[in-house]
This record gives structure tokens, C-alpha cells and sequence, in this order.
């Protein structure tokens, strides 16, 4: 007898032929690889009872001097802050919500997409899906949706000991943004103003109603220098990265006269969708149009070995509400993206850039936020519910429905794979407390193009070792979670009898 290990390397594979998958995990459903080490993700737990009113696509999250968490959610129909353990409707009077305006837009698909002659088998408009953008000005709230094209302000307090009753639009301020950043010069930052899409304007320094530029102050604009429509922005260390339809631009602070200045900072790789950008720190991500892109000081495009599972599956109509989120905790980039003839992301992959391997799975979630002002990251689903997420385990998760966390590999050798082996015992390299209801099961050939055979499914035991008896020369294996225990699965190596060739 003899101990063979049929553990593939940590992440899953699916852009590539079952030959280069050999080996590899191939698909997966609610499970990381942390470490190297196979678990699943943690559960979720509702923030608040009820649902908002619309779907959730734009969080934030920040602290006011006193250390007051506040949140703010923008919904397709509303907006929101949970202040004080206490939800507000903060909708401004006349705002121009995601949902009321026209959703349509030119530009569906690809050149090539389908073949030449044939019927579109989708309509040939795009759904221009509108975002969010948030930032704190101090301890009030900032905010812009470009449906709207205002920006706002929120106060918590309102110089009476209560917040606002809603937004007000900011005097002065322009209009027909894209988005808003505040700068770290305590400038308050319009992208894409008064409707002019290369447009970059700014408040003067602490004066948020003062956009007109003079001598006594530090109001000013630019042009982008491309010809791309300026669309969103985001906080990099002592920079602000303006993402455009065609790449990005690094506005930087140059003092007097001029204020900021920017620059070029890369082409060809524009995200899919403003809210499929995401700050991790030290780097920012987002997903382009058949890329991941992170910038670091430059663009680097990261290499994705399931982009299959992205491209192949995305509903191009509705892939600008594609979103993303950090989670710190685990050192992983989420991007969540609407399948088949779905028109709110409905399936995720997953990045672990220490280790740099990824996960897929299914999960319908619309906005996405790290941990650091509240304890757990926050995300949002379809219906208006929000949730803190890594709380718990799977089982008692909100919607989880019959999905259980998994990971299958492709097809594995058993030892050379030159002979047929019969497997006695499977001995997984963890600690034994953590398996109990965790199965595992195989499908078995003896020849590559022979009858697959279905093995299983054998469940974990305490004691380490567990019986199973079947045969064969590769084999094909399933790891299933069980939703109410948080399992660490390392290697796992079959002790097998070898019995010749046949």
C-alpha cells in the first residue's frame, strides 16, 4: 500500500482546454483558499430587518470625530444613512433617481460578437447603468449619482443636534456630474461637470460653495487630456485617479497657480463599469471589458486564469453593473457580474492577490464594501436587504437557499497513472475537528476516453481516516462543505493498492 496525495495547488482553473485543467480545481461555489488551505467563505447576517426601497449600488462608510459610525446607501430609487443605529431617508427633493431615467444606450456588443447575417439574439442598445459616488467632507456626507448630476451634502449635525431631514444640493456647485471626490487638499472635486465629459472641476480649498476661480481663492478646472468622457475618480495616496472610457488620468496636486494638474496614466484598459473599481490600499483593481487591471503607481494587467468564467457567461447587455469590493480580512478583490439573462450581478470570481489564486461561485450581491468603520464588510442584494458579511458561518445566511460551499477538480492522475490502482482509505491532512459533515466524493475512469464511474459521496470522520473503495487510474473529485461549520481542508492523499495494468 502507499500514501498518494491527489491535492490540486491552490485556486481554481477554467480558461483552458481539460487537458491544461488536469490536476487543477475547476470549479467552486462559496469557498476560498486561504493560505493555500481550502475553506469556506464566512456567512452573513442582516444589517437591517427590512428592505430599502430599490437596489442597493452605492455604499460608504466613514467616522465622525467623535467615532460615530455612519453609513450611506444609494439605491436605484433612494438614498440612505444608518446614523446612530438609525436608518434615515435622505433623498433629496427633486432628485433624479437611477430608475427614472432612460436605461437604454447605444453600443450592445463587440465588433464580431455574432455572427454576420444572423439575428441579434439580444437587442442591440447597451443598459447604461448609472453609480454612486461618496466621499466625506469632514464629517458631512458628500455625494453625487450621475442620473442626478448634482452634488450634495449631508450634515449629522445640522447645528441643532440632528442630521439633516435630506441632501441639499450644494450652492455654486456644477451640475451634470459624473461623479465627486473629495481631495485630500480638502478640495471638493466634480468629474465630468456641467455636461462637458472631459471636464474636472474643484471647489476652492474649505469652501465648498466657492467654484469660481479668483485670485483669492483656489477654485479652478481642467480638461482631461484625452479623448475620453471622464467617469469616475478615486483617492490614490496624495493622487486622484480619474477613470475614463478609455483608461485613466492621475490629477495631482501642483499648487499655485494652476492648483492640480493631470496626466495620462494609461490606455486600452477602462473598466467595464464604474462600479467595478475598488481601492485595496496599496493598489487599486478593476475589471476592463476582458481584463483584470490594477494600478500601483502604473497599470499592470493581471493575469486571469477563469476569465472564461466571466466573459464566457456575462450578460454583455447589463455589464456595466458589474461591481467590486475589497476584503481586507482575506487579502481579496470581489467582482460580482450579472449572468446569462440577468440584469444585476448574480455570480462572482474572486482574487487572493497574496497568493494570487481565485475562486468562482454564485452570489447575487449589487454593492460591496470593506471592513474598518464597521467591524465586518457590508454588502448589498437585489431585493434592498444589507448585509455584514464573515459573520458567522453559511448556515443561517440570508437567501442561501439549497447552495452549499464546494470545489471540483478536474481530472487527477493517481500516482504515474500508468497503472489501475484501488484506493482503501482517504486521509485528509487537517485538523480532525473541523471535518465531520464536510464529504467527498470522485468520479473514476480507467481510461482517459473510457465510462466515468461515480464514487461516493464519502463523508469525513473524526479520527482522520475515512473508508472508501473504489478504483481506477485518474480521477475527477468533489469536496462538499457543510454550511454550518467552518471546515480547513488541506491534502488529501489516498492510500491505495496497486493492482497492475488493465
Amino acid at each position: 500500500m502507499a500514501l498518494v496525495s491527489v491535492t490540486p495547488p491552490p485556486g481554481v482553473v477554467t480558461s483552458g482546454t481539460d487537458y491544461s485543467e488536469k490536476g487543477r480545481w475547476v470549479d467552486s461555489n462559496l469557498i476560498r483558499f486561504d493560505e493555500g488551505v481550502l475553506r469556506p467563505i464566512g456567512g452573513w447576517d442582516n444589517l437591517r430587518s427590512t428592505a430599502l426601497t430599490g437596489t442597493p449600488i452605492g455604499l460608504y462608510a466613514y467616522n465622525k470625530n467623535d467615532g460615530d459610525q455612519i453609513l450611506a446607501v444609494g439605491t436605484s430609487e433612494k438614498v440612505y444613512v444608518l446614523y446612530n443605529f438609525v436608518w434615515y431617508d435622505i433623498t433629496p427633493s427633486g432628485f433624479t433617481t437611477p430608475s427614472s431615467t432612460d436605461p437604454l444606450g447605444y453600443g450592445a456588443y463587440q465588433y464580431g460578437q455574432e455572427d454576420y447575417g444572423d439575428a441579434r439574439s439580444q437587442s442591440g442598445l447597451g443598459f447604461n447603468a448609472h453609480s454612486y459616488s461618496f466621499d466625506n467632507w469632514g464629517e458631512y456626507l458628500i455625494f453625487c449619482c450621475s442620473s442626478d448630476g448634482k452634488i450634495y451634502q449631508w450634515r449629522p449635525d445640522a447645528g441643532s443636534g440632528s442630521p439633516d431631514a435630506a441632501g441639499v444640493a450644494l450652492t455654486n456647485a456644477p451640475t451634470a456630474c459624473q461623479s465627486v471626490v473629495v481631495s485630500n487638499e480638502r478640495h471638493i472635486i466634480a468629474i465630468g461637470a456641467n455636461n462637458d465629459p472631459r471636464k474636472i472641476s474643484w471647489s476652492s480649498r474649505e469652501a465648498s460653495t466657492t467654484w469660481t476661480a479668483a485670485s483669492t481663492n483656489t477654485a479652478g478646472d481642467l480638461q482631461v487630456p484625452t479623448g475620453g468622457r471622464a467617469l469616475h475618480a478615486l483617492k490614490y495616496r496624495s493622487d486622484i485617479i480619474v477613470f475614463t472610457d478609455t483608461g485613466i488620468g492621475k490629477l495631482y496636486w501642483q499648487g499655485q497657480p494652476f492648483i492640480y494638474g493631470i496626466n495620462d496614466a494609461g490606455t486600452n484598459c477602462a473598466p467595464i463599469s464604474n462600479r467595478s473599481v475598488v481601492s485595496a490600499g496599496n493598489f487599486l483593481c478593476w475589471l476592463g471589458e476582458k481584463s483584470i487591471f490594477l494600478y500601483d503607481g502604473a497599470v499592470r494587467e493581471v493575469p486571469c486564469p477563469v476569465s472564461d468564467f466571466i466573459f464566457d457567461n456575462i450578460n454583455y447587455l447589463y455589464r456595466k453593473t458589474t461591481c467590486a469590493g475589497h476584503n481586507s480580512k482575506f487579502n481579496e478583490i470581489w467582482f460580482f457580474f450579472p449572468s446569462g439573462e440577468n440584469k444585476t450581478p448574480d455570480k462572482y470570481i474572486v482574487w487572493q492577490y497574496n497568493d494570487n489564486t481565485f475562486a468562482v461561485g454564485t452570489l447575487n450581491r449589487s454593492a460591496y464594501i470593506d471592513e474598518g468603520v464597521f467591524d465586518y464588510p457590508i454588502a448589498a442584494s437585489e431585493d434592498g436587504f444589507v448585509y455584514f458579511h464573515e459573520k458567522g458561518t453559511l448556515f443561517n445566511s440570508t437567501g442561501l437557499g439549497s447552495s452549499v460551499p464546494y470545489a471540483t477538480s478536474g481530472a487527477i492522475q493517481i500516482g504515474n497513472g500508468d497503472n489501475y490502482v484501488q484506493c482503501n482509505q482517504i486521509i485528509p491532512d487537517s485538523e480532525a475537528s473541523t471535518l465531520p459533515g464536510v464529504t467527498i466524493s470522485f468520479k473514476g475512469k480507467y481510461t482517459p476516453l473510457g465510462e466515468t464511474f461515480d464514487f461516493g459521496s464519502f463523508t469525513f470522520e473524526s479520527d482522520g481516516y475515512t473508508d472508501a473503495r473504489f478504483n481506477g487510474r485518474q480521477v475527477m473529485m468533489t469536496v462538499t462543505g457543510d454550511t454550518n461549520q467552518d471546515f480547513k481542508l488541506g491534502d488529501i492523499r489516498l492510500d491505495v493498492t496497486n493492482r497492475g495494468r488493465r
